[in-house]
C-alpha cells in the first residue's frame, strides 16, 4: 500500500512541475507575440496612413501668399419648389485669393462678388443642396466659377462655406 501512496505523488509532482514550467514559457510566447504583431502592424499600416495623411495636410495648406477674403452673411430666397412653402438660405463665404493684391480687388470689388453669389444661390432649390455628399462641393464650385466670371478674370481660387443654414 505504502508503494501505490508514493506512485501517485510522483505523478502529482511531475504534472506540477511540467505546469510549473509550461506556464511560463506560455507566457512569453503570448507577450512576445503581441508586442511583435503590434511593432510590424505599426510599422507597414500607419506607413501608409502617416504619407497619406500628409499629402492631405499639404494639399489644404493655404501658402503663405495667398489669402482669405471673409464675406458678409447672405440670406437668400432660395428657388421654390413644387407645393413647398418658400425656403431660405443663410450662409457664410470665405474666398481664397492668390495673394494680398487680389485680397484688396476683392475688397475693393465686394459689390460684384455679393451679387453674382446671390443670384446663384437663388436659383438653388433646397432638395439640391442637401441631396448628397456631393451637392455642397459641386455648389462651391459653381461659385467660384461664377465669381470668376462675373469678375472677369479669375480672382477667386477656393471658396470656402463657412456657415450654412436652409430653413
Amino acid at each position: 500500500m505504502a508503494k501505490e501512496e508514493k506512485a501517485p505523488k510522483a505523478e502529482k509532482e511531475k504534472k506540477g512541475l511540467s505546469m510549473v514550467v509550461l506556464l511560463p514559457i506560455l507566457l512569453i510566447v503570448v507577450v512576445g507575440g503581441s508586442i511583435g504583431g503590434t511593432l510590424v502592424t505599426n510599422h507597414f499600416l500607419t506607413g501608409e496612413k502617416t504619407a497619406a495623411a500628409e499629402t492631405a495636410k499639404d494639399s489644404s495648406k493655404i501658402s503663405s501668399d495667398e489669402a482669405i477674403v471673409a464675406l458678409d452673411e447672405f440670406l437668400v430666397n432660395l428657388a421654390k419648389e413644387d407645393n413647398q412653402e418658400q425656403q431660405y438660405m443663410k450662409v457664410n463665404l470665405s474666398i481664397l485669393v492668390a495673394d494680398e493684391e487680389k485680397s484688396a480687388e476683392a475688397a475693393k470689388n465686394v459689390a460684384v462678388i455679393r451679387d453674382s453669389v446671390v443670384n446663384l444661390l437663388r436659383q438653388q432649390k433646397a432638395s439640391g443642396i442637401l441631396s448628397s455628399a456631393e451637392s455642397v462641393p459641386n455648389l462651391k464650385k459653381a461659385l467660384k466659377e461664377t465669381i470668376n466670371q462675373e469678375y472677369g478674370s479669375e480672382i477667386a481660387k477656393d471658396v470656402y462655406v463657412t456657415d450654412l443654414v436652409i430653413q
